[in-house]
């Protein structure tokens, strides 16, 4: 009896049991069936809020289907936890209000969309989020003061890119216990950082980005007391001051970012202390001043410094790189810096970048710099005080790119070990003091993309084995001692965008192959020995296939000559790491009075343009006649002939060249007339036709008539405005009668009347003059208000370039930052001195440059 009671007992216990688990079950799936009903309806009242899904993400998102298999959806345990739409092209106008009802999401990441949210929004997010990503998704307005007070489980969070405004809360780190990322980079806060409240709420931020806004005052020293501090980036602000002594504290800080700002005294020795963690260190675009700390040699882990472009001074401490053997990149250029060049980045194994541009290095180039640091990529040195040959032991650093060394004090000849650089992209050695030959063994350097080597004595022949480096871009060789023909195989350059061999002794014709240079924009072979006739073909063909990114990631720089004697409009120079102001201290350029420096970064592609925009044959000793065919060449916009011995007639196709902005064919042996056509050239502002033969009257329409008299000078048989009327009935000037009075037996009645016809013909001259100058002065009345209209156009449509109207117009002015654009939207209208003026953003430096010219 007593069995079957336990036994009973135990049935019961175990009914009960089961009872309550299936009970609980029931409870369960009722409920877990509630909230993934409330998670599907709140997410379809997110998508009706969206207007527009051209990728079609959203569609997939029906009652008839479970949340969970949306897109972008991703559930546990049955329930939304992470809705993730990044990159999905979505435009409409968003709150985050049907989402509050998501109670169990934890991580919502909407970034790269095109929405419209207003900031008050972010109050409505679900209390469970951890992780919250919105970067470039249209966030508007200021931060809620509470934002992160009803938010505390945030870890993450990234509003970058978006348009906040306002100042920063100074308790916005005061309730933020468990965040560990912060990214409000690239908005538009403003006002002061001085004042945050920073106590040990921000023991859990490991990284803090307040990066390219407005930010103002000093930065506050207290956030040394974010102890755990690994990436602190403010950079791209206004900050002022000095930086804080306390960041040495910030033992574990491996990234600290103070670039583009306005930070003044010297950097703080404290630094080290953080040297143990300490990865990457940004202090460049500041007034920074004094000189590096040499206790930095404890930065072992350092793989970059960038300290470009403050007032460093002093010498470098070449003893800190021993030490360095993390280091990748050593940016230095644009400071005061002084000493011999550092030896000891042999020491450095890694190091990929050295750039010590625009400062005061002295002394040689250490030939045992290399194979030390073997993985090094550029080496840029321009700008400086260096002496010295360029050592051949560079050769075996096989890993370099990039080599410039413009505008030093180099002499020797250029090493043909250097042809073993098989991976040398960039070989840049402009205005020094380079003899003897182009080394034949640079032909072995494959990936050659520019030699520039202008500005300095090297002598003979182009060696033809330089056309096995088929990926040529830029070729500069003016203003050397270059002798023999032009070689027909530059015509196997198919990318080859600019050829300068201008201003030295070339002789023979200029070769047809050209015609073959299909990327050939800018061709410069003035001031040499040139004979025979001008090719009907130069370089690029209406309608020929265009190659990109020719050439790109130059620095280009026109150096525009003023001046009768110069020779030639001016010429290009590559730019990168030398200041403007350096040019007045190259005595040597001096073929011209008076010299103009525009300059601007090559950002984008040559790849639109048509045909050739810039060319100058001028001062050779061509024949024949102009060719037809240049008239095709729709791009052209600078076309320079004088001094050569050219004849025949002007060809009316010229008349086709809408974009032409400077013609100057003086000093030949032109003859004709003047071709109407011209008359359609309406960015003409430079026309040069003066020593030639030309007869017949000047167009009377367009721009011709409205240029300076000397342009036209020399031509006899010449005439019309600006020039003295034509009073023949063939066009020809003619001058002012002459009467003979010589026979004695005329009357006194014939004298009168003679007398009276010639006072009558003074008077008609008088009035006609009068006349003319009514006409002339209407004419330039009328330009100047067609130009005043322009420049209020450009204004009004925010044109790139910032005209200025002035009333001495200069012949020519070129902004190669409208490279940047499509070539076949620069136009010499942008470019010609009629406007007189740049950007502030392209117009680097003007400089006025006396007993300096063309820098061939």
């Amino acid at each position: 009896m007593e069995n079957n009671s336990v036994q009973f007992f135990h049935h019961l216990v175990l009914a009960l049991l089961l009872f309550t688990v299936l009970a609980s079950v029931s409870v369960a799936d009722q409920g877990v069936g509630t909230s993934i009903k409330t998670d599907a309806k709140g997410l379809l009242k997110f998508k009706k809020m969206i207007q527009k899904d051209p990728n079609g993400v959203l569609s997939g998102w029906q009652l008839n289907s479970s949340p969970c298999a949306w897109y972008g959806v991703t559930c546990s345990f049955g329930r939304v936890t992470q809705l993730d739409l990044t990159g999905g092209n979505l435009v409409g106008v968003i709150s985050f209000d049907p989402l509050a009802s998501l109670d169990m999401l934890s991580a919502l990441k909407l970034s790269s969309n095109l929405f419209a949210v207003n900031s008050t929004s972010l109050l409505h997010l679900p209390h469970a989020l951890q992780f919250l990503e919105l970067s470039s998704a249209g966030l508007v307005g200021v931060v809620p003061e509470n934002f992160f007070s009803e938010n505390r489980n945030l870890f993450y969070l990234n509003l970058s890119h978006n348009n906040l405004t306002g100042f920063l809360p100074d308790d916005l780190l005061s309730n933020s216990d468990k965040l560990q990322v912060l990214d409000l980079s690239y908005n538009n806060f403003t006002g002061s950082i001085s004042g945050l409240k920073i106590e040990n709420s921000c023991n859990s931020l490991l990284q803090l980005d307040l990066s390219g806004n407005h930010l103002v005052d000093s930065i506050p020293p207290f956030l040394s007391n974010c102890k755990n501090l690994k990436t602190l980036n403010l950079s791209t602000n206004m900050l002022t001051g000095e930086i804080p002594k306390s960041f040495g504290e910030l033992s574990g800080l491996q990234r600290l970012d103070l670039s583009h700002n306005h930070l003044t005294g010297w950097i703080p020795s404290e630094l080290a202390n953080a040297c143990n963690s300490l990865l990457e260190l940004k202090l460049s675009f500041n007034n920074i001043s004094g000189s590096i700390p040499v206790n930095f040699s404890s930065c072992s882990l350092l793989q970059l410094l960038d300290l470009s472009n403050n007032n460093i001074s002093g010498s470098f401490p070449d003893s800190i790189l021993q030490s360095l053997n993390s280091l990748e990149r050593l940016l230095l250029s644009f400071n005061l810096i002084s000493g011999s060049f550092p030896a000891s980045i042999s020491y450095c194994k890694n190091l990929r970048i050295l750039d010590l541009s625009s400062n005061k290095f002295s002394g040689i180039i250490p030939p045992d710099i290399c194979p030390g640091a073997a993985s090094l990529e550029e080496l840029r040195m321009p700008d400086n005080l260096i002496t010295g040959e360029i050592p051949a032991q560079l050769s075996q650093c096989s890993k370099l790119k990039a080599l410039d060394f413009s505008i030093n004090y180099l002499n020797g000849s250029i090493p043909p070990e250097l042809g073993k650089l098989e991976n040398l992209e960039q070989l840049i050695a402009w205005f020094n003091g380079l003899e003897g030959r182009i080394p034949p063994e640079l032909g072995k350097c494959r990936n050659l993309k520019d030699l520039i080597l202008n500005n300095n004595h090297l002598s003979g022949e182009i060696p033809v084995e330089l056309f096995s480096c088929s990926n040529l871009e830029w070729i500069s060789l003016t203003s050397n001692r270059i002798t023999g023909k032009i070689p027909q195989e530059f015509g196997l350059l198919s990318r080859l965008a600019v050829l300068q061999l201008g201003n030295n002794t070339l002789s023979g014709e200029i070769p047809t192959e050209l015609g073959n240079c299909s990327s050939l924009v800018w061709l410069d072979l003035g001031s040499n020995r040139l004979t025979g006739e001008i090719p009907p073909r130069l370089g690029r063909q209406l309608g020929a296939k265009a190659l990109g990114g020719i050439p790109s990631g130059n620095t280009l720089v026109f150096v525009r000559n003023v001046g009768n004697s110069c020779q030639g409009v001016g010429g290009l120079l590559e730019f990168a790491g030398i200041r403007p102001e350096r040019f007045m201290q190259v005595p040597t350029l001096k073929t011209c009075d008076f010299a103009r420096l525009y300059t601007g970064p090559v950002l984008s592609l040559f790849t639109q343009y048509q045909t050739l925009e810039y060319l100058d044959l001028s001062y050779n000793e061509l024949r024949g006649k102009i060719p037809d065919e240049i008239g095709e060449m729709m791009a052209l916009q600078v076309l320079v002939l004088a001094h050569n011995q050219l004849s025949g007639e002007i060809p009316p196709s010229l008349g086709q060249l809408k974009n032409l902005g400077v013609f100057d064919a003086s000093h030949n042996r032109l003859q004709g007339q003047i071709p109407d056509s011209f008359s359609n050239l309406s960015f003409l502002v430079q026309i040069d036709l003066s020593y030639n033969e030309l007869t017949g009257e000047i167009p009377q329409r367009g721009q011709l008539s409205t240029l300076p008299v000397t342009q036209y000078s020399h031509n006899p048989g010449l005439c019309g405005v600006p020039l003295p009327d034509c009073h023949g009935g063939n066009g020809q000037a003619t001058s002012t009668p002459t009467l003979d009075d010589g026979r004695g037996g005329r009357k006194t009645a014939a004298a009168s009347k003679a007398n009276s016809i010639v006072l009558g013909i003074l008077i008609s001259v008088a009035s006609l003059c009068i006349l003319i100058g009514w006409a002339v002065a209407m004419r330039v009345k009328h330009k100047e208000a067609e130009e005043v209209k322009m420049l209020n156009s450009l204004q009004a449509s925010h044109a790139a370039t910032t005209w200025k109207i002035d009333k001495e117009k200069e012949p020519l002015s070129i902004n190669v930052a409208t490279f940047q654009r499509q070539l076949t939207k620069l136009k010499f209208s942008q470019l010609i001195e009629a406007t007189n003026g740049f950007s502030q953003a392209s117009l680097i430096g003007v400089v006025g440059l006396e007993r300096c010219s063309r820098p061939h």
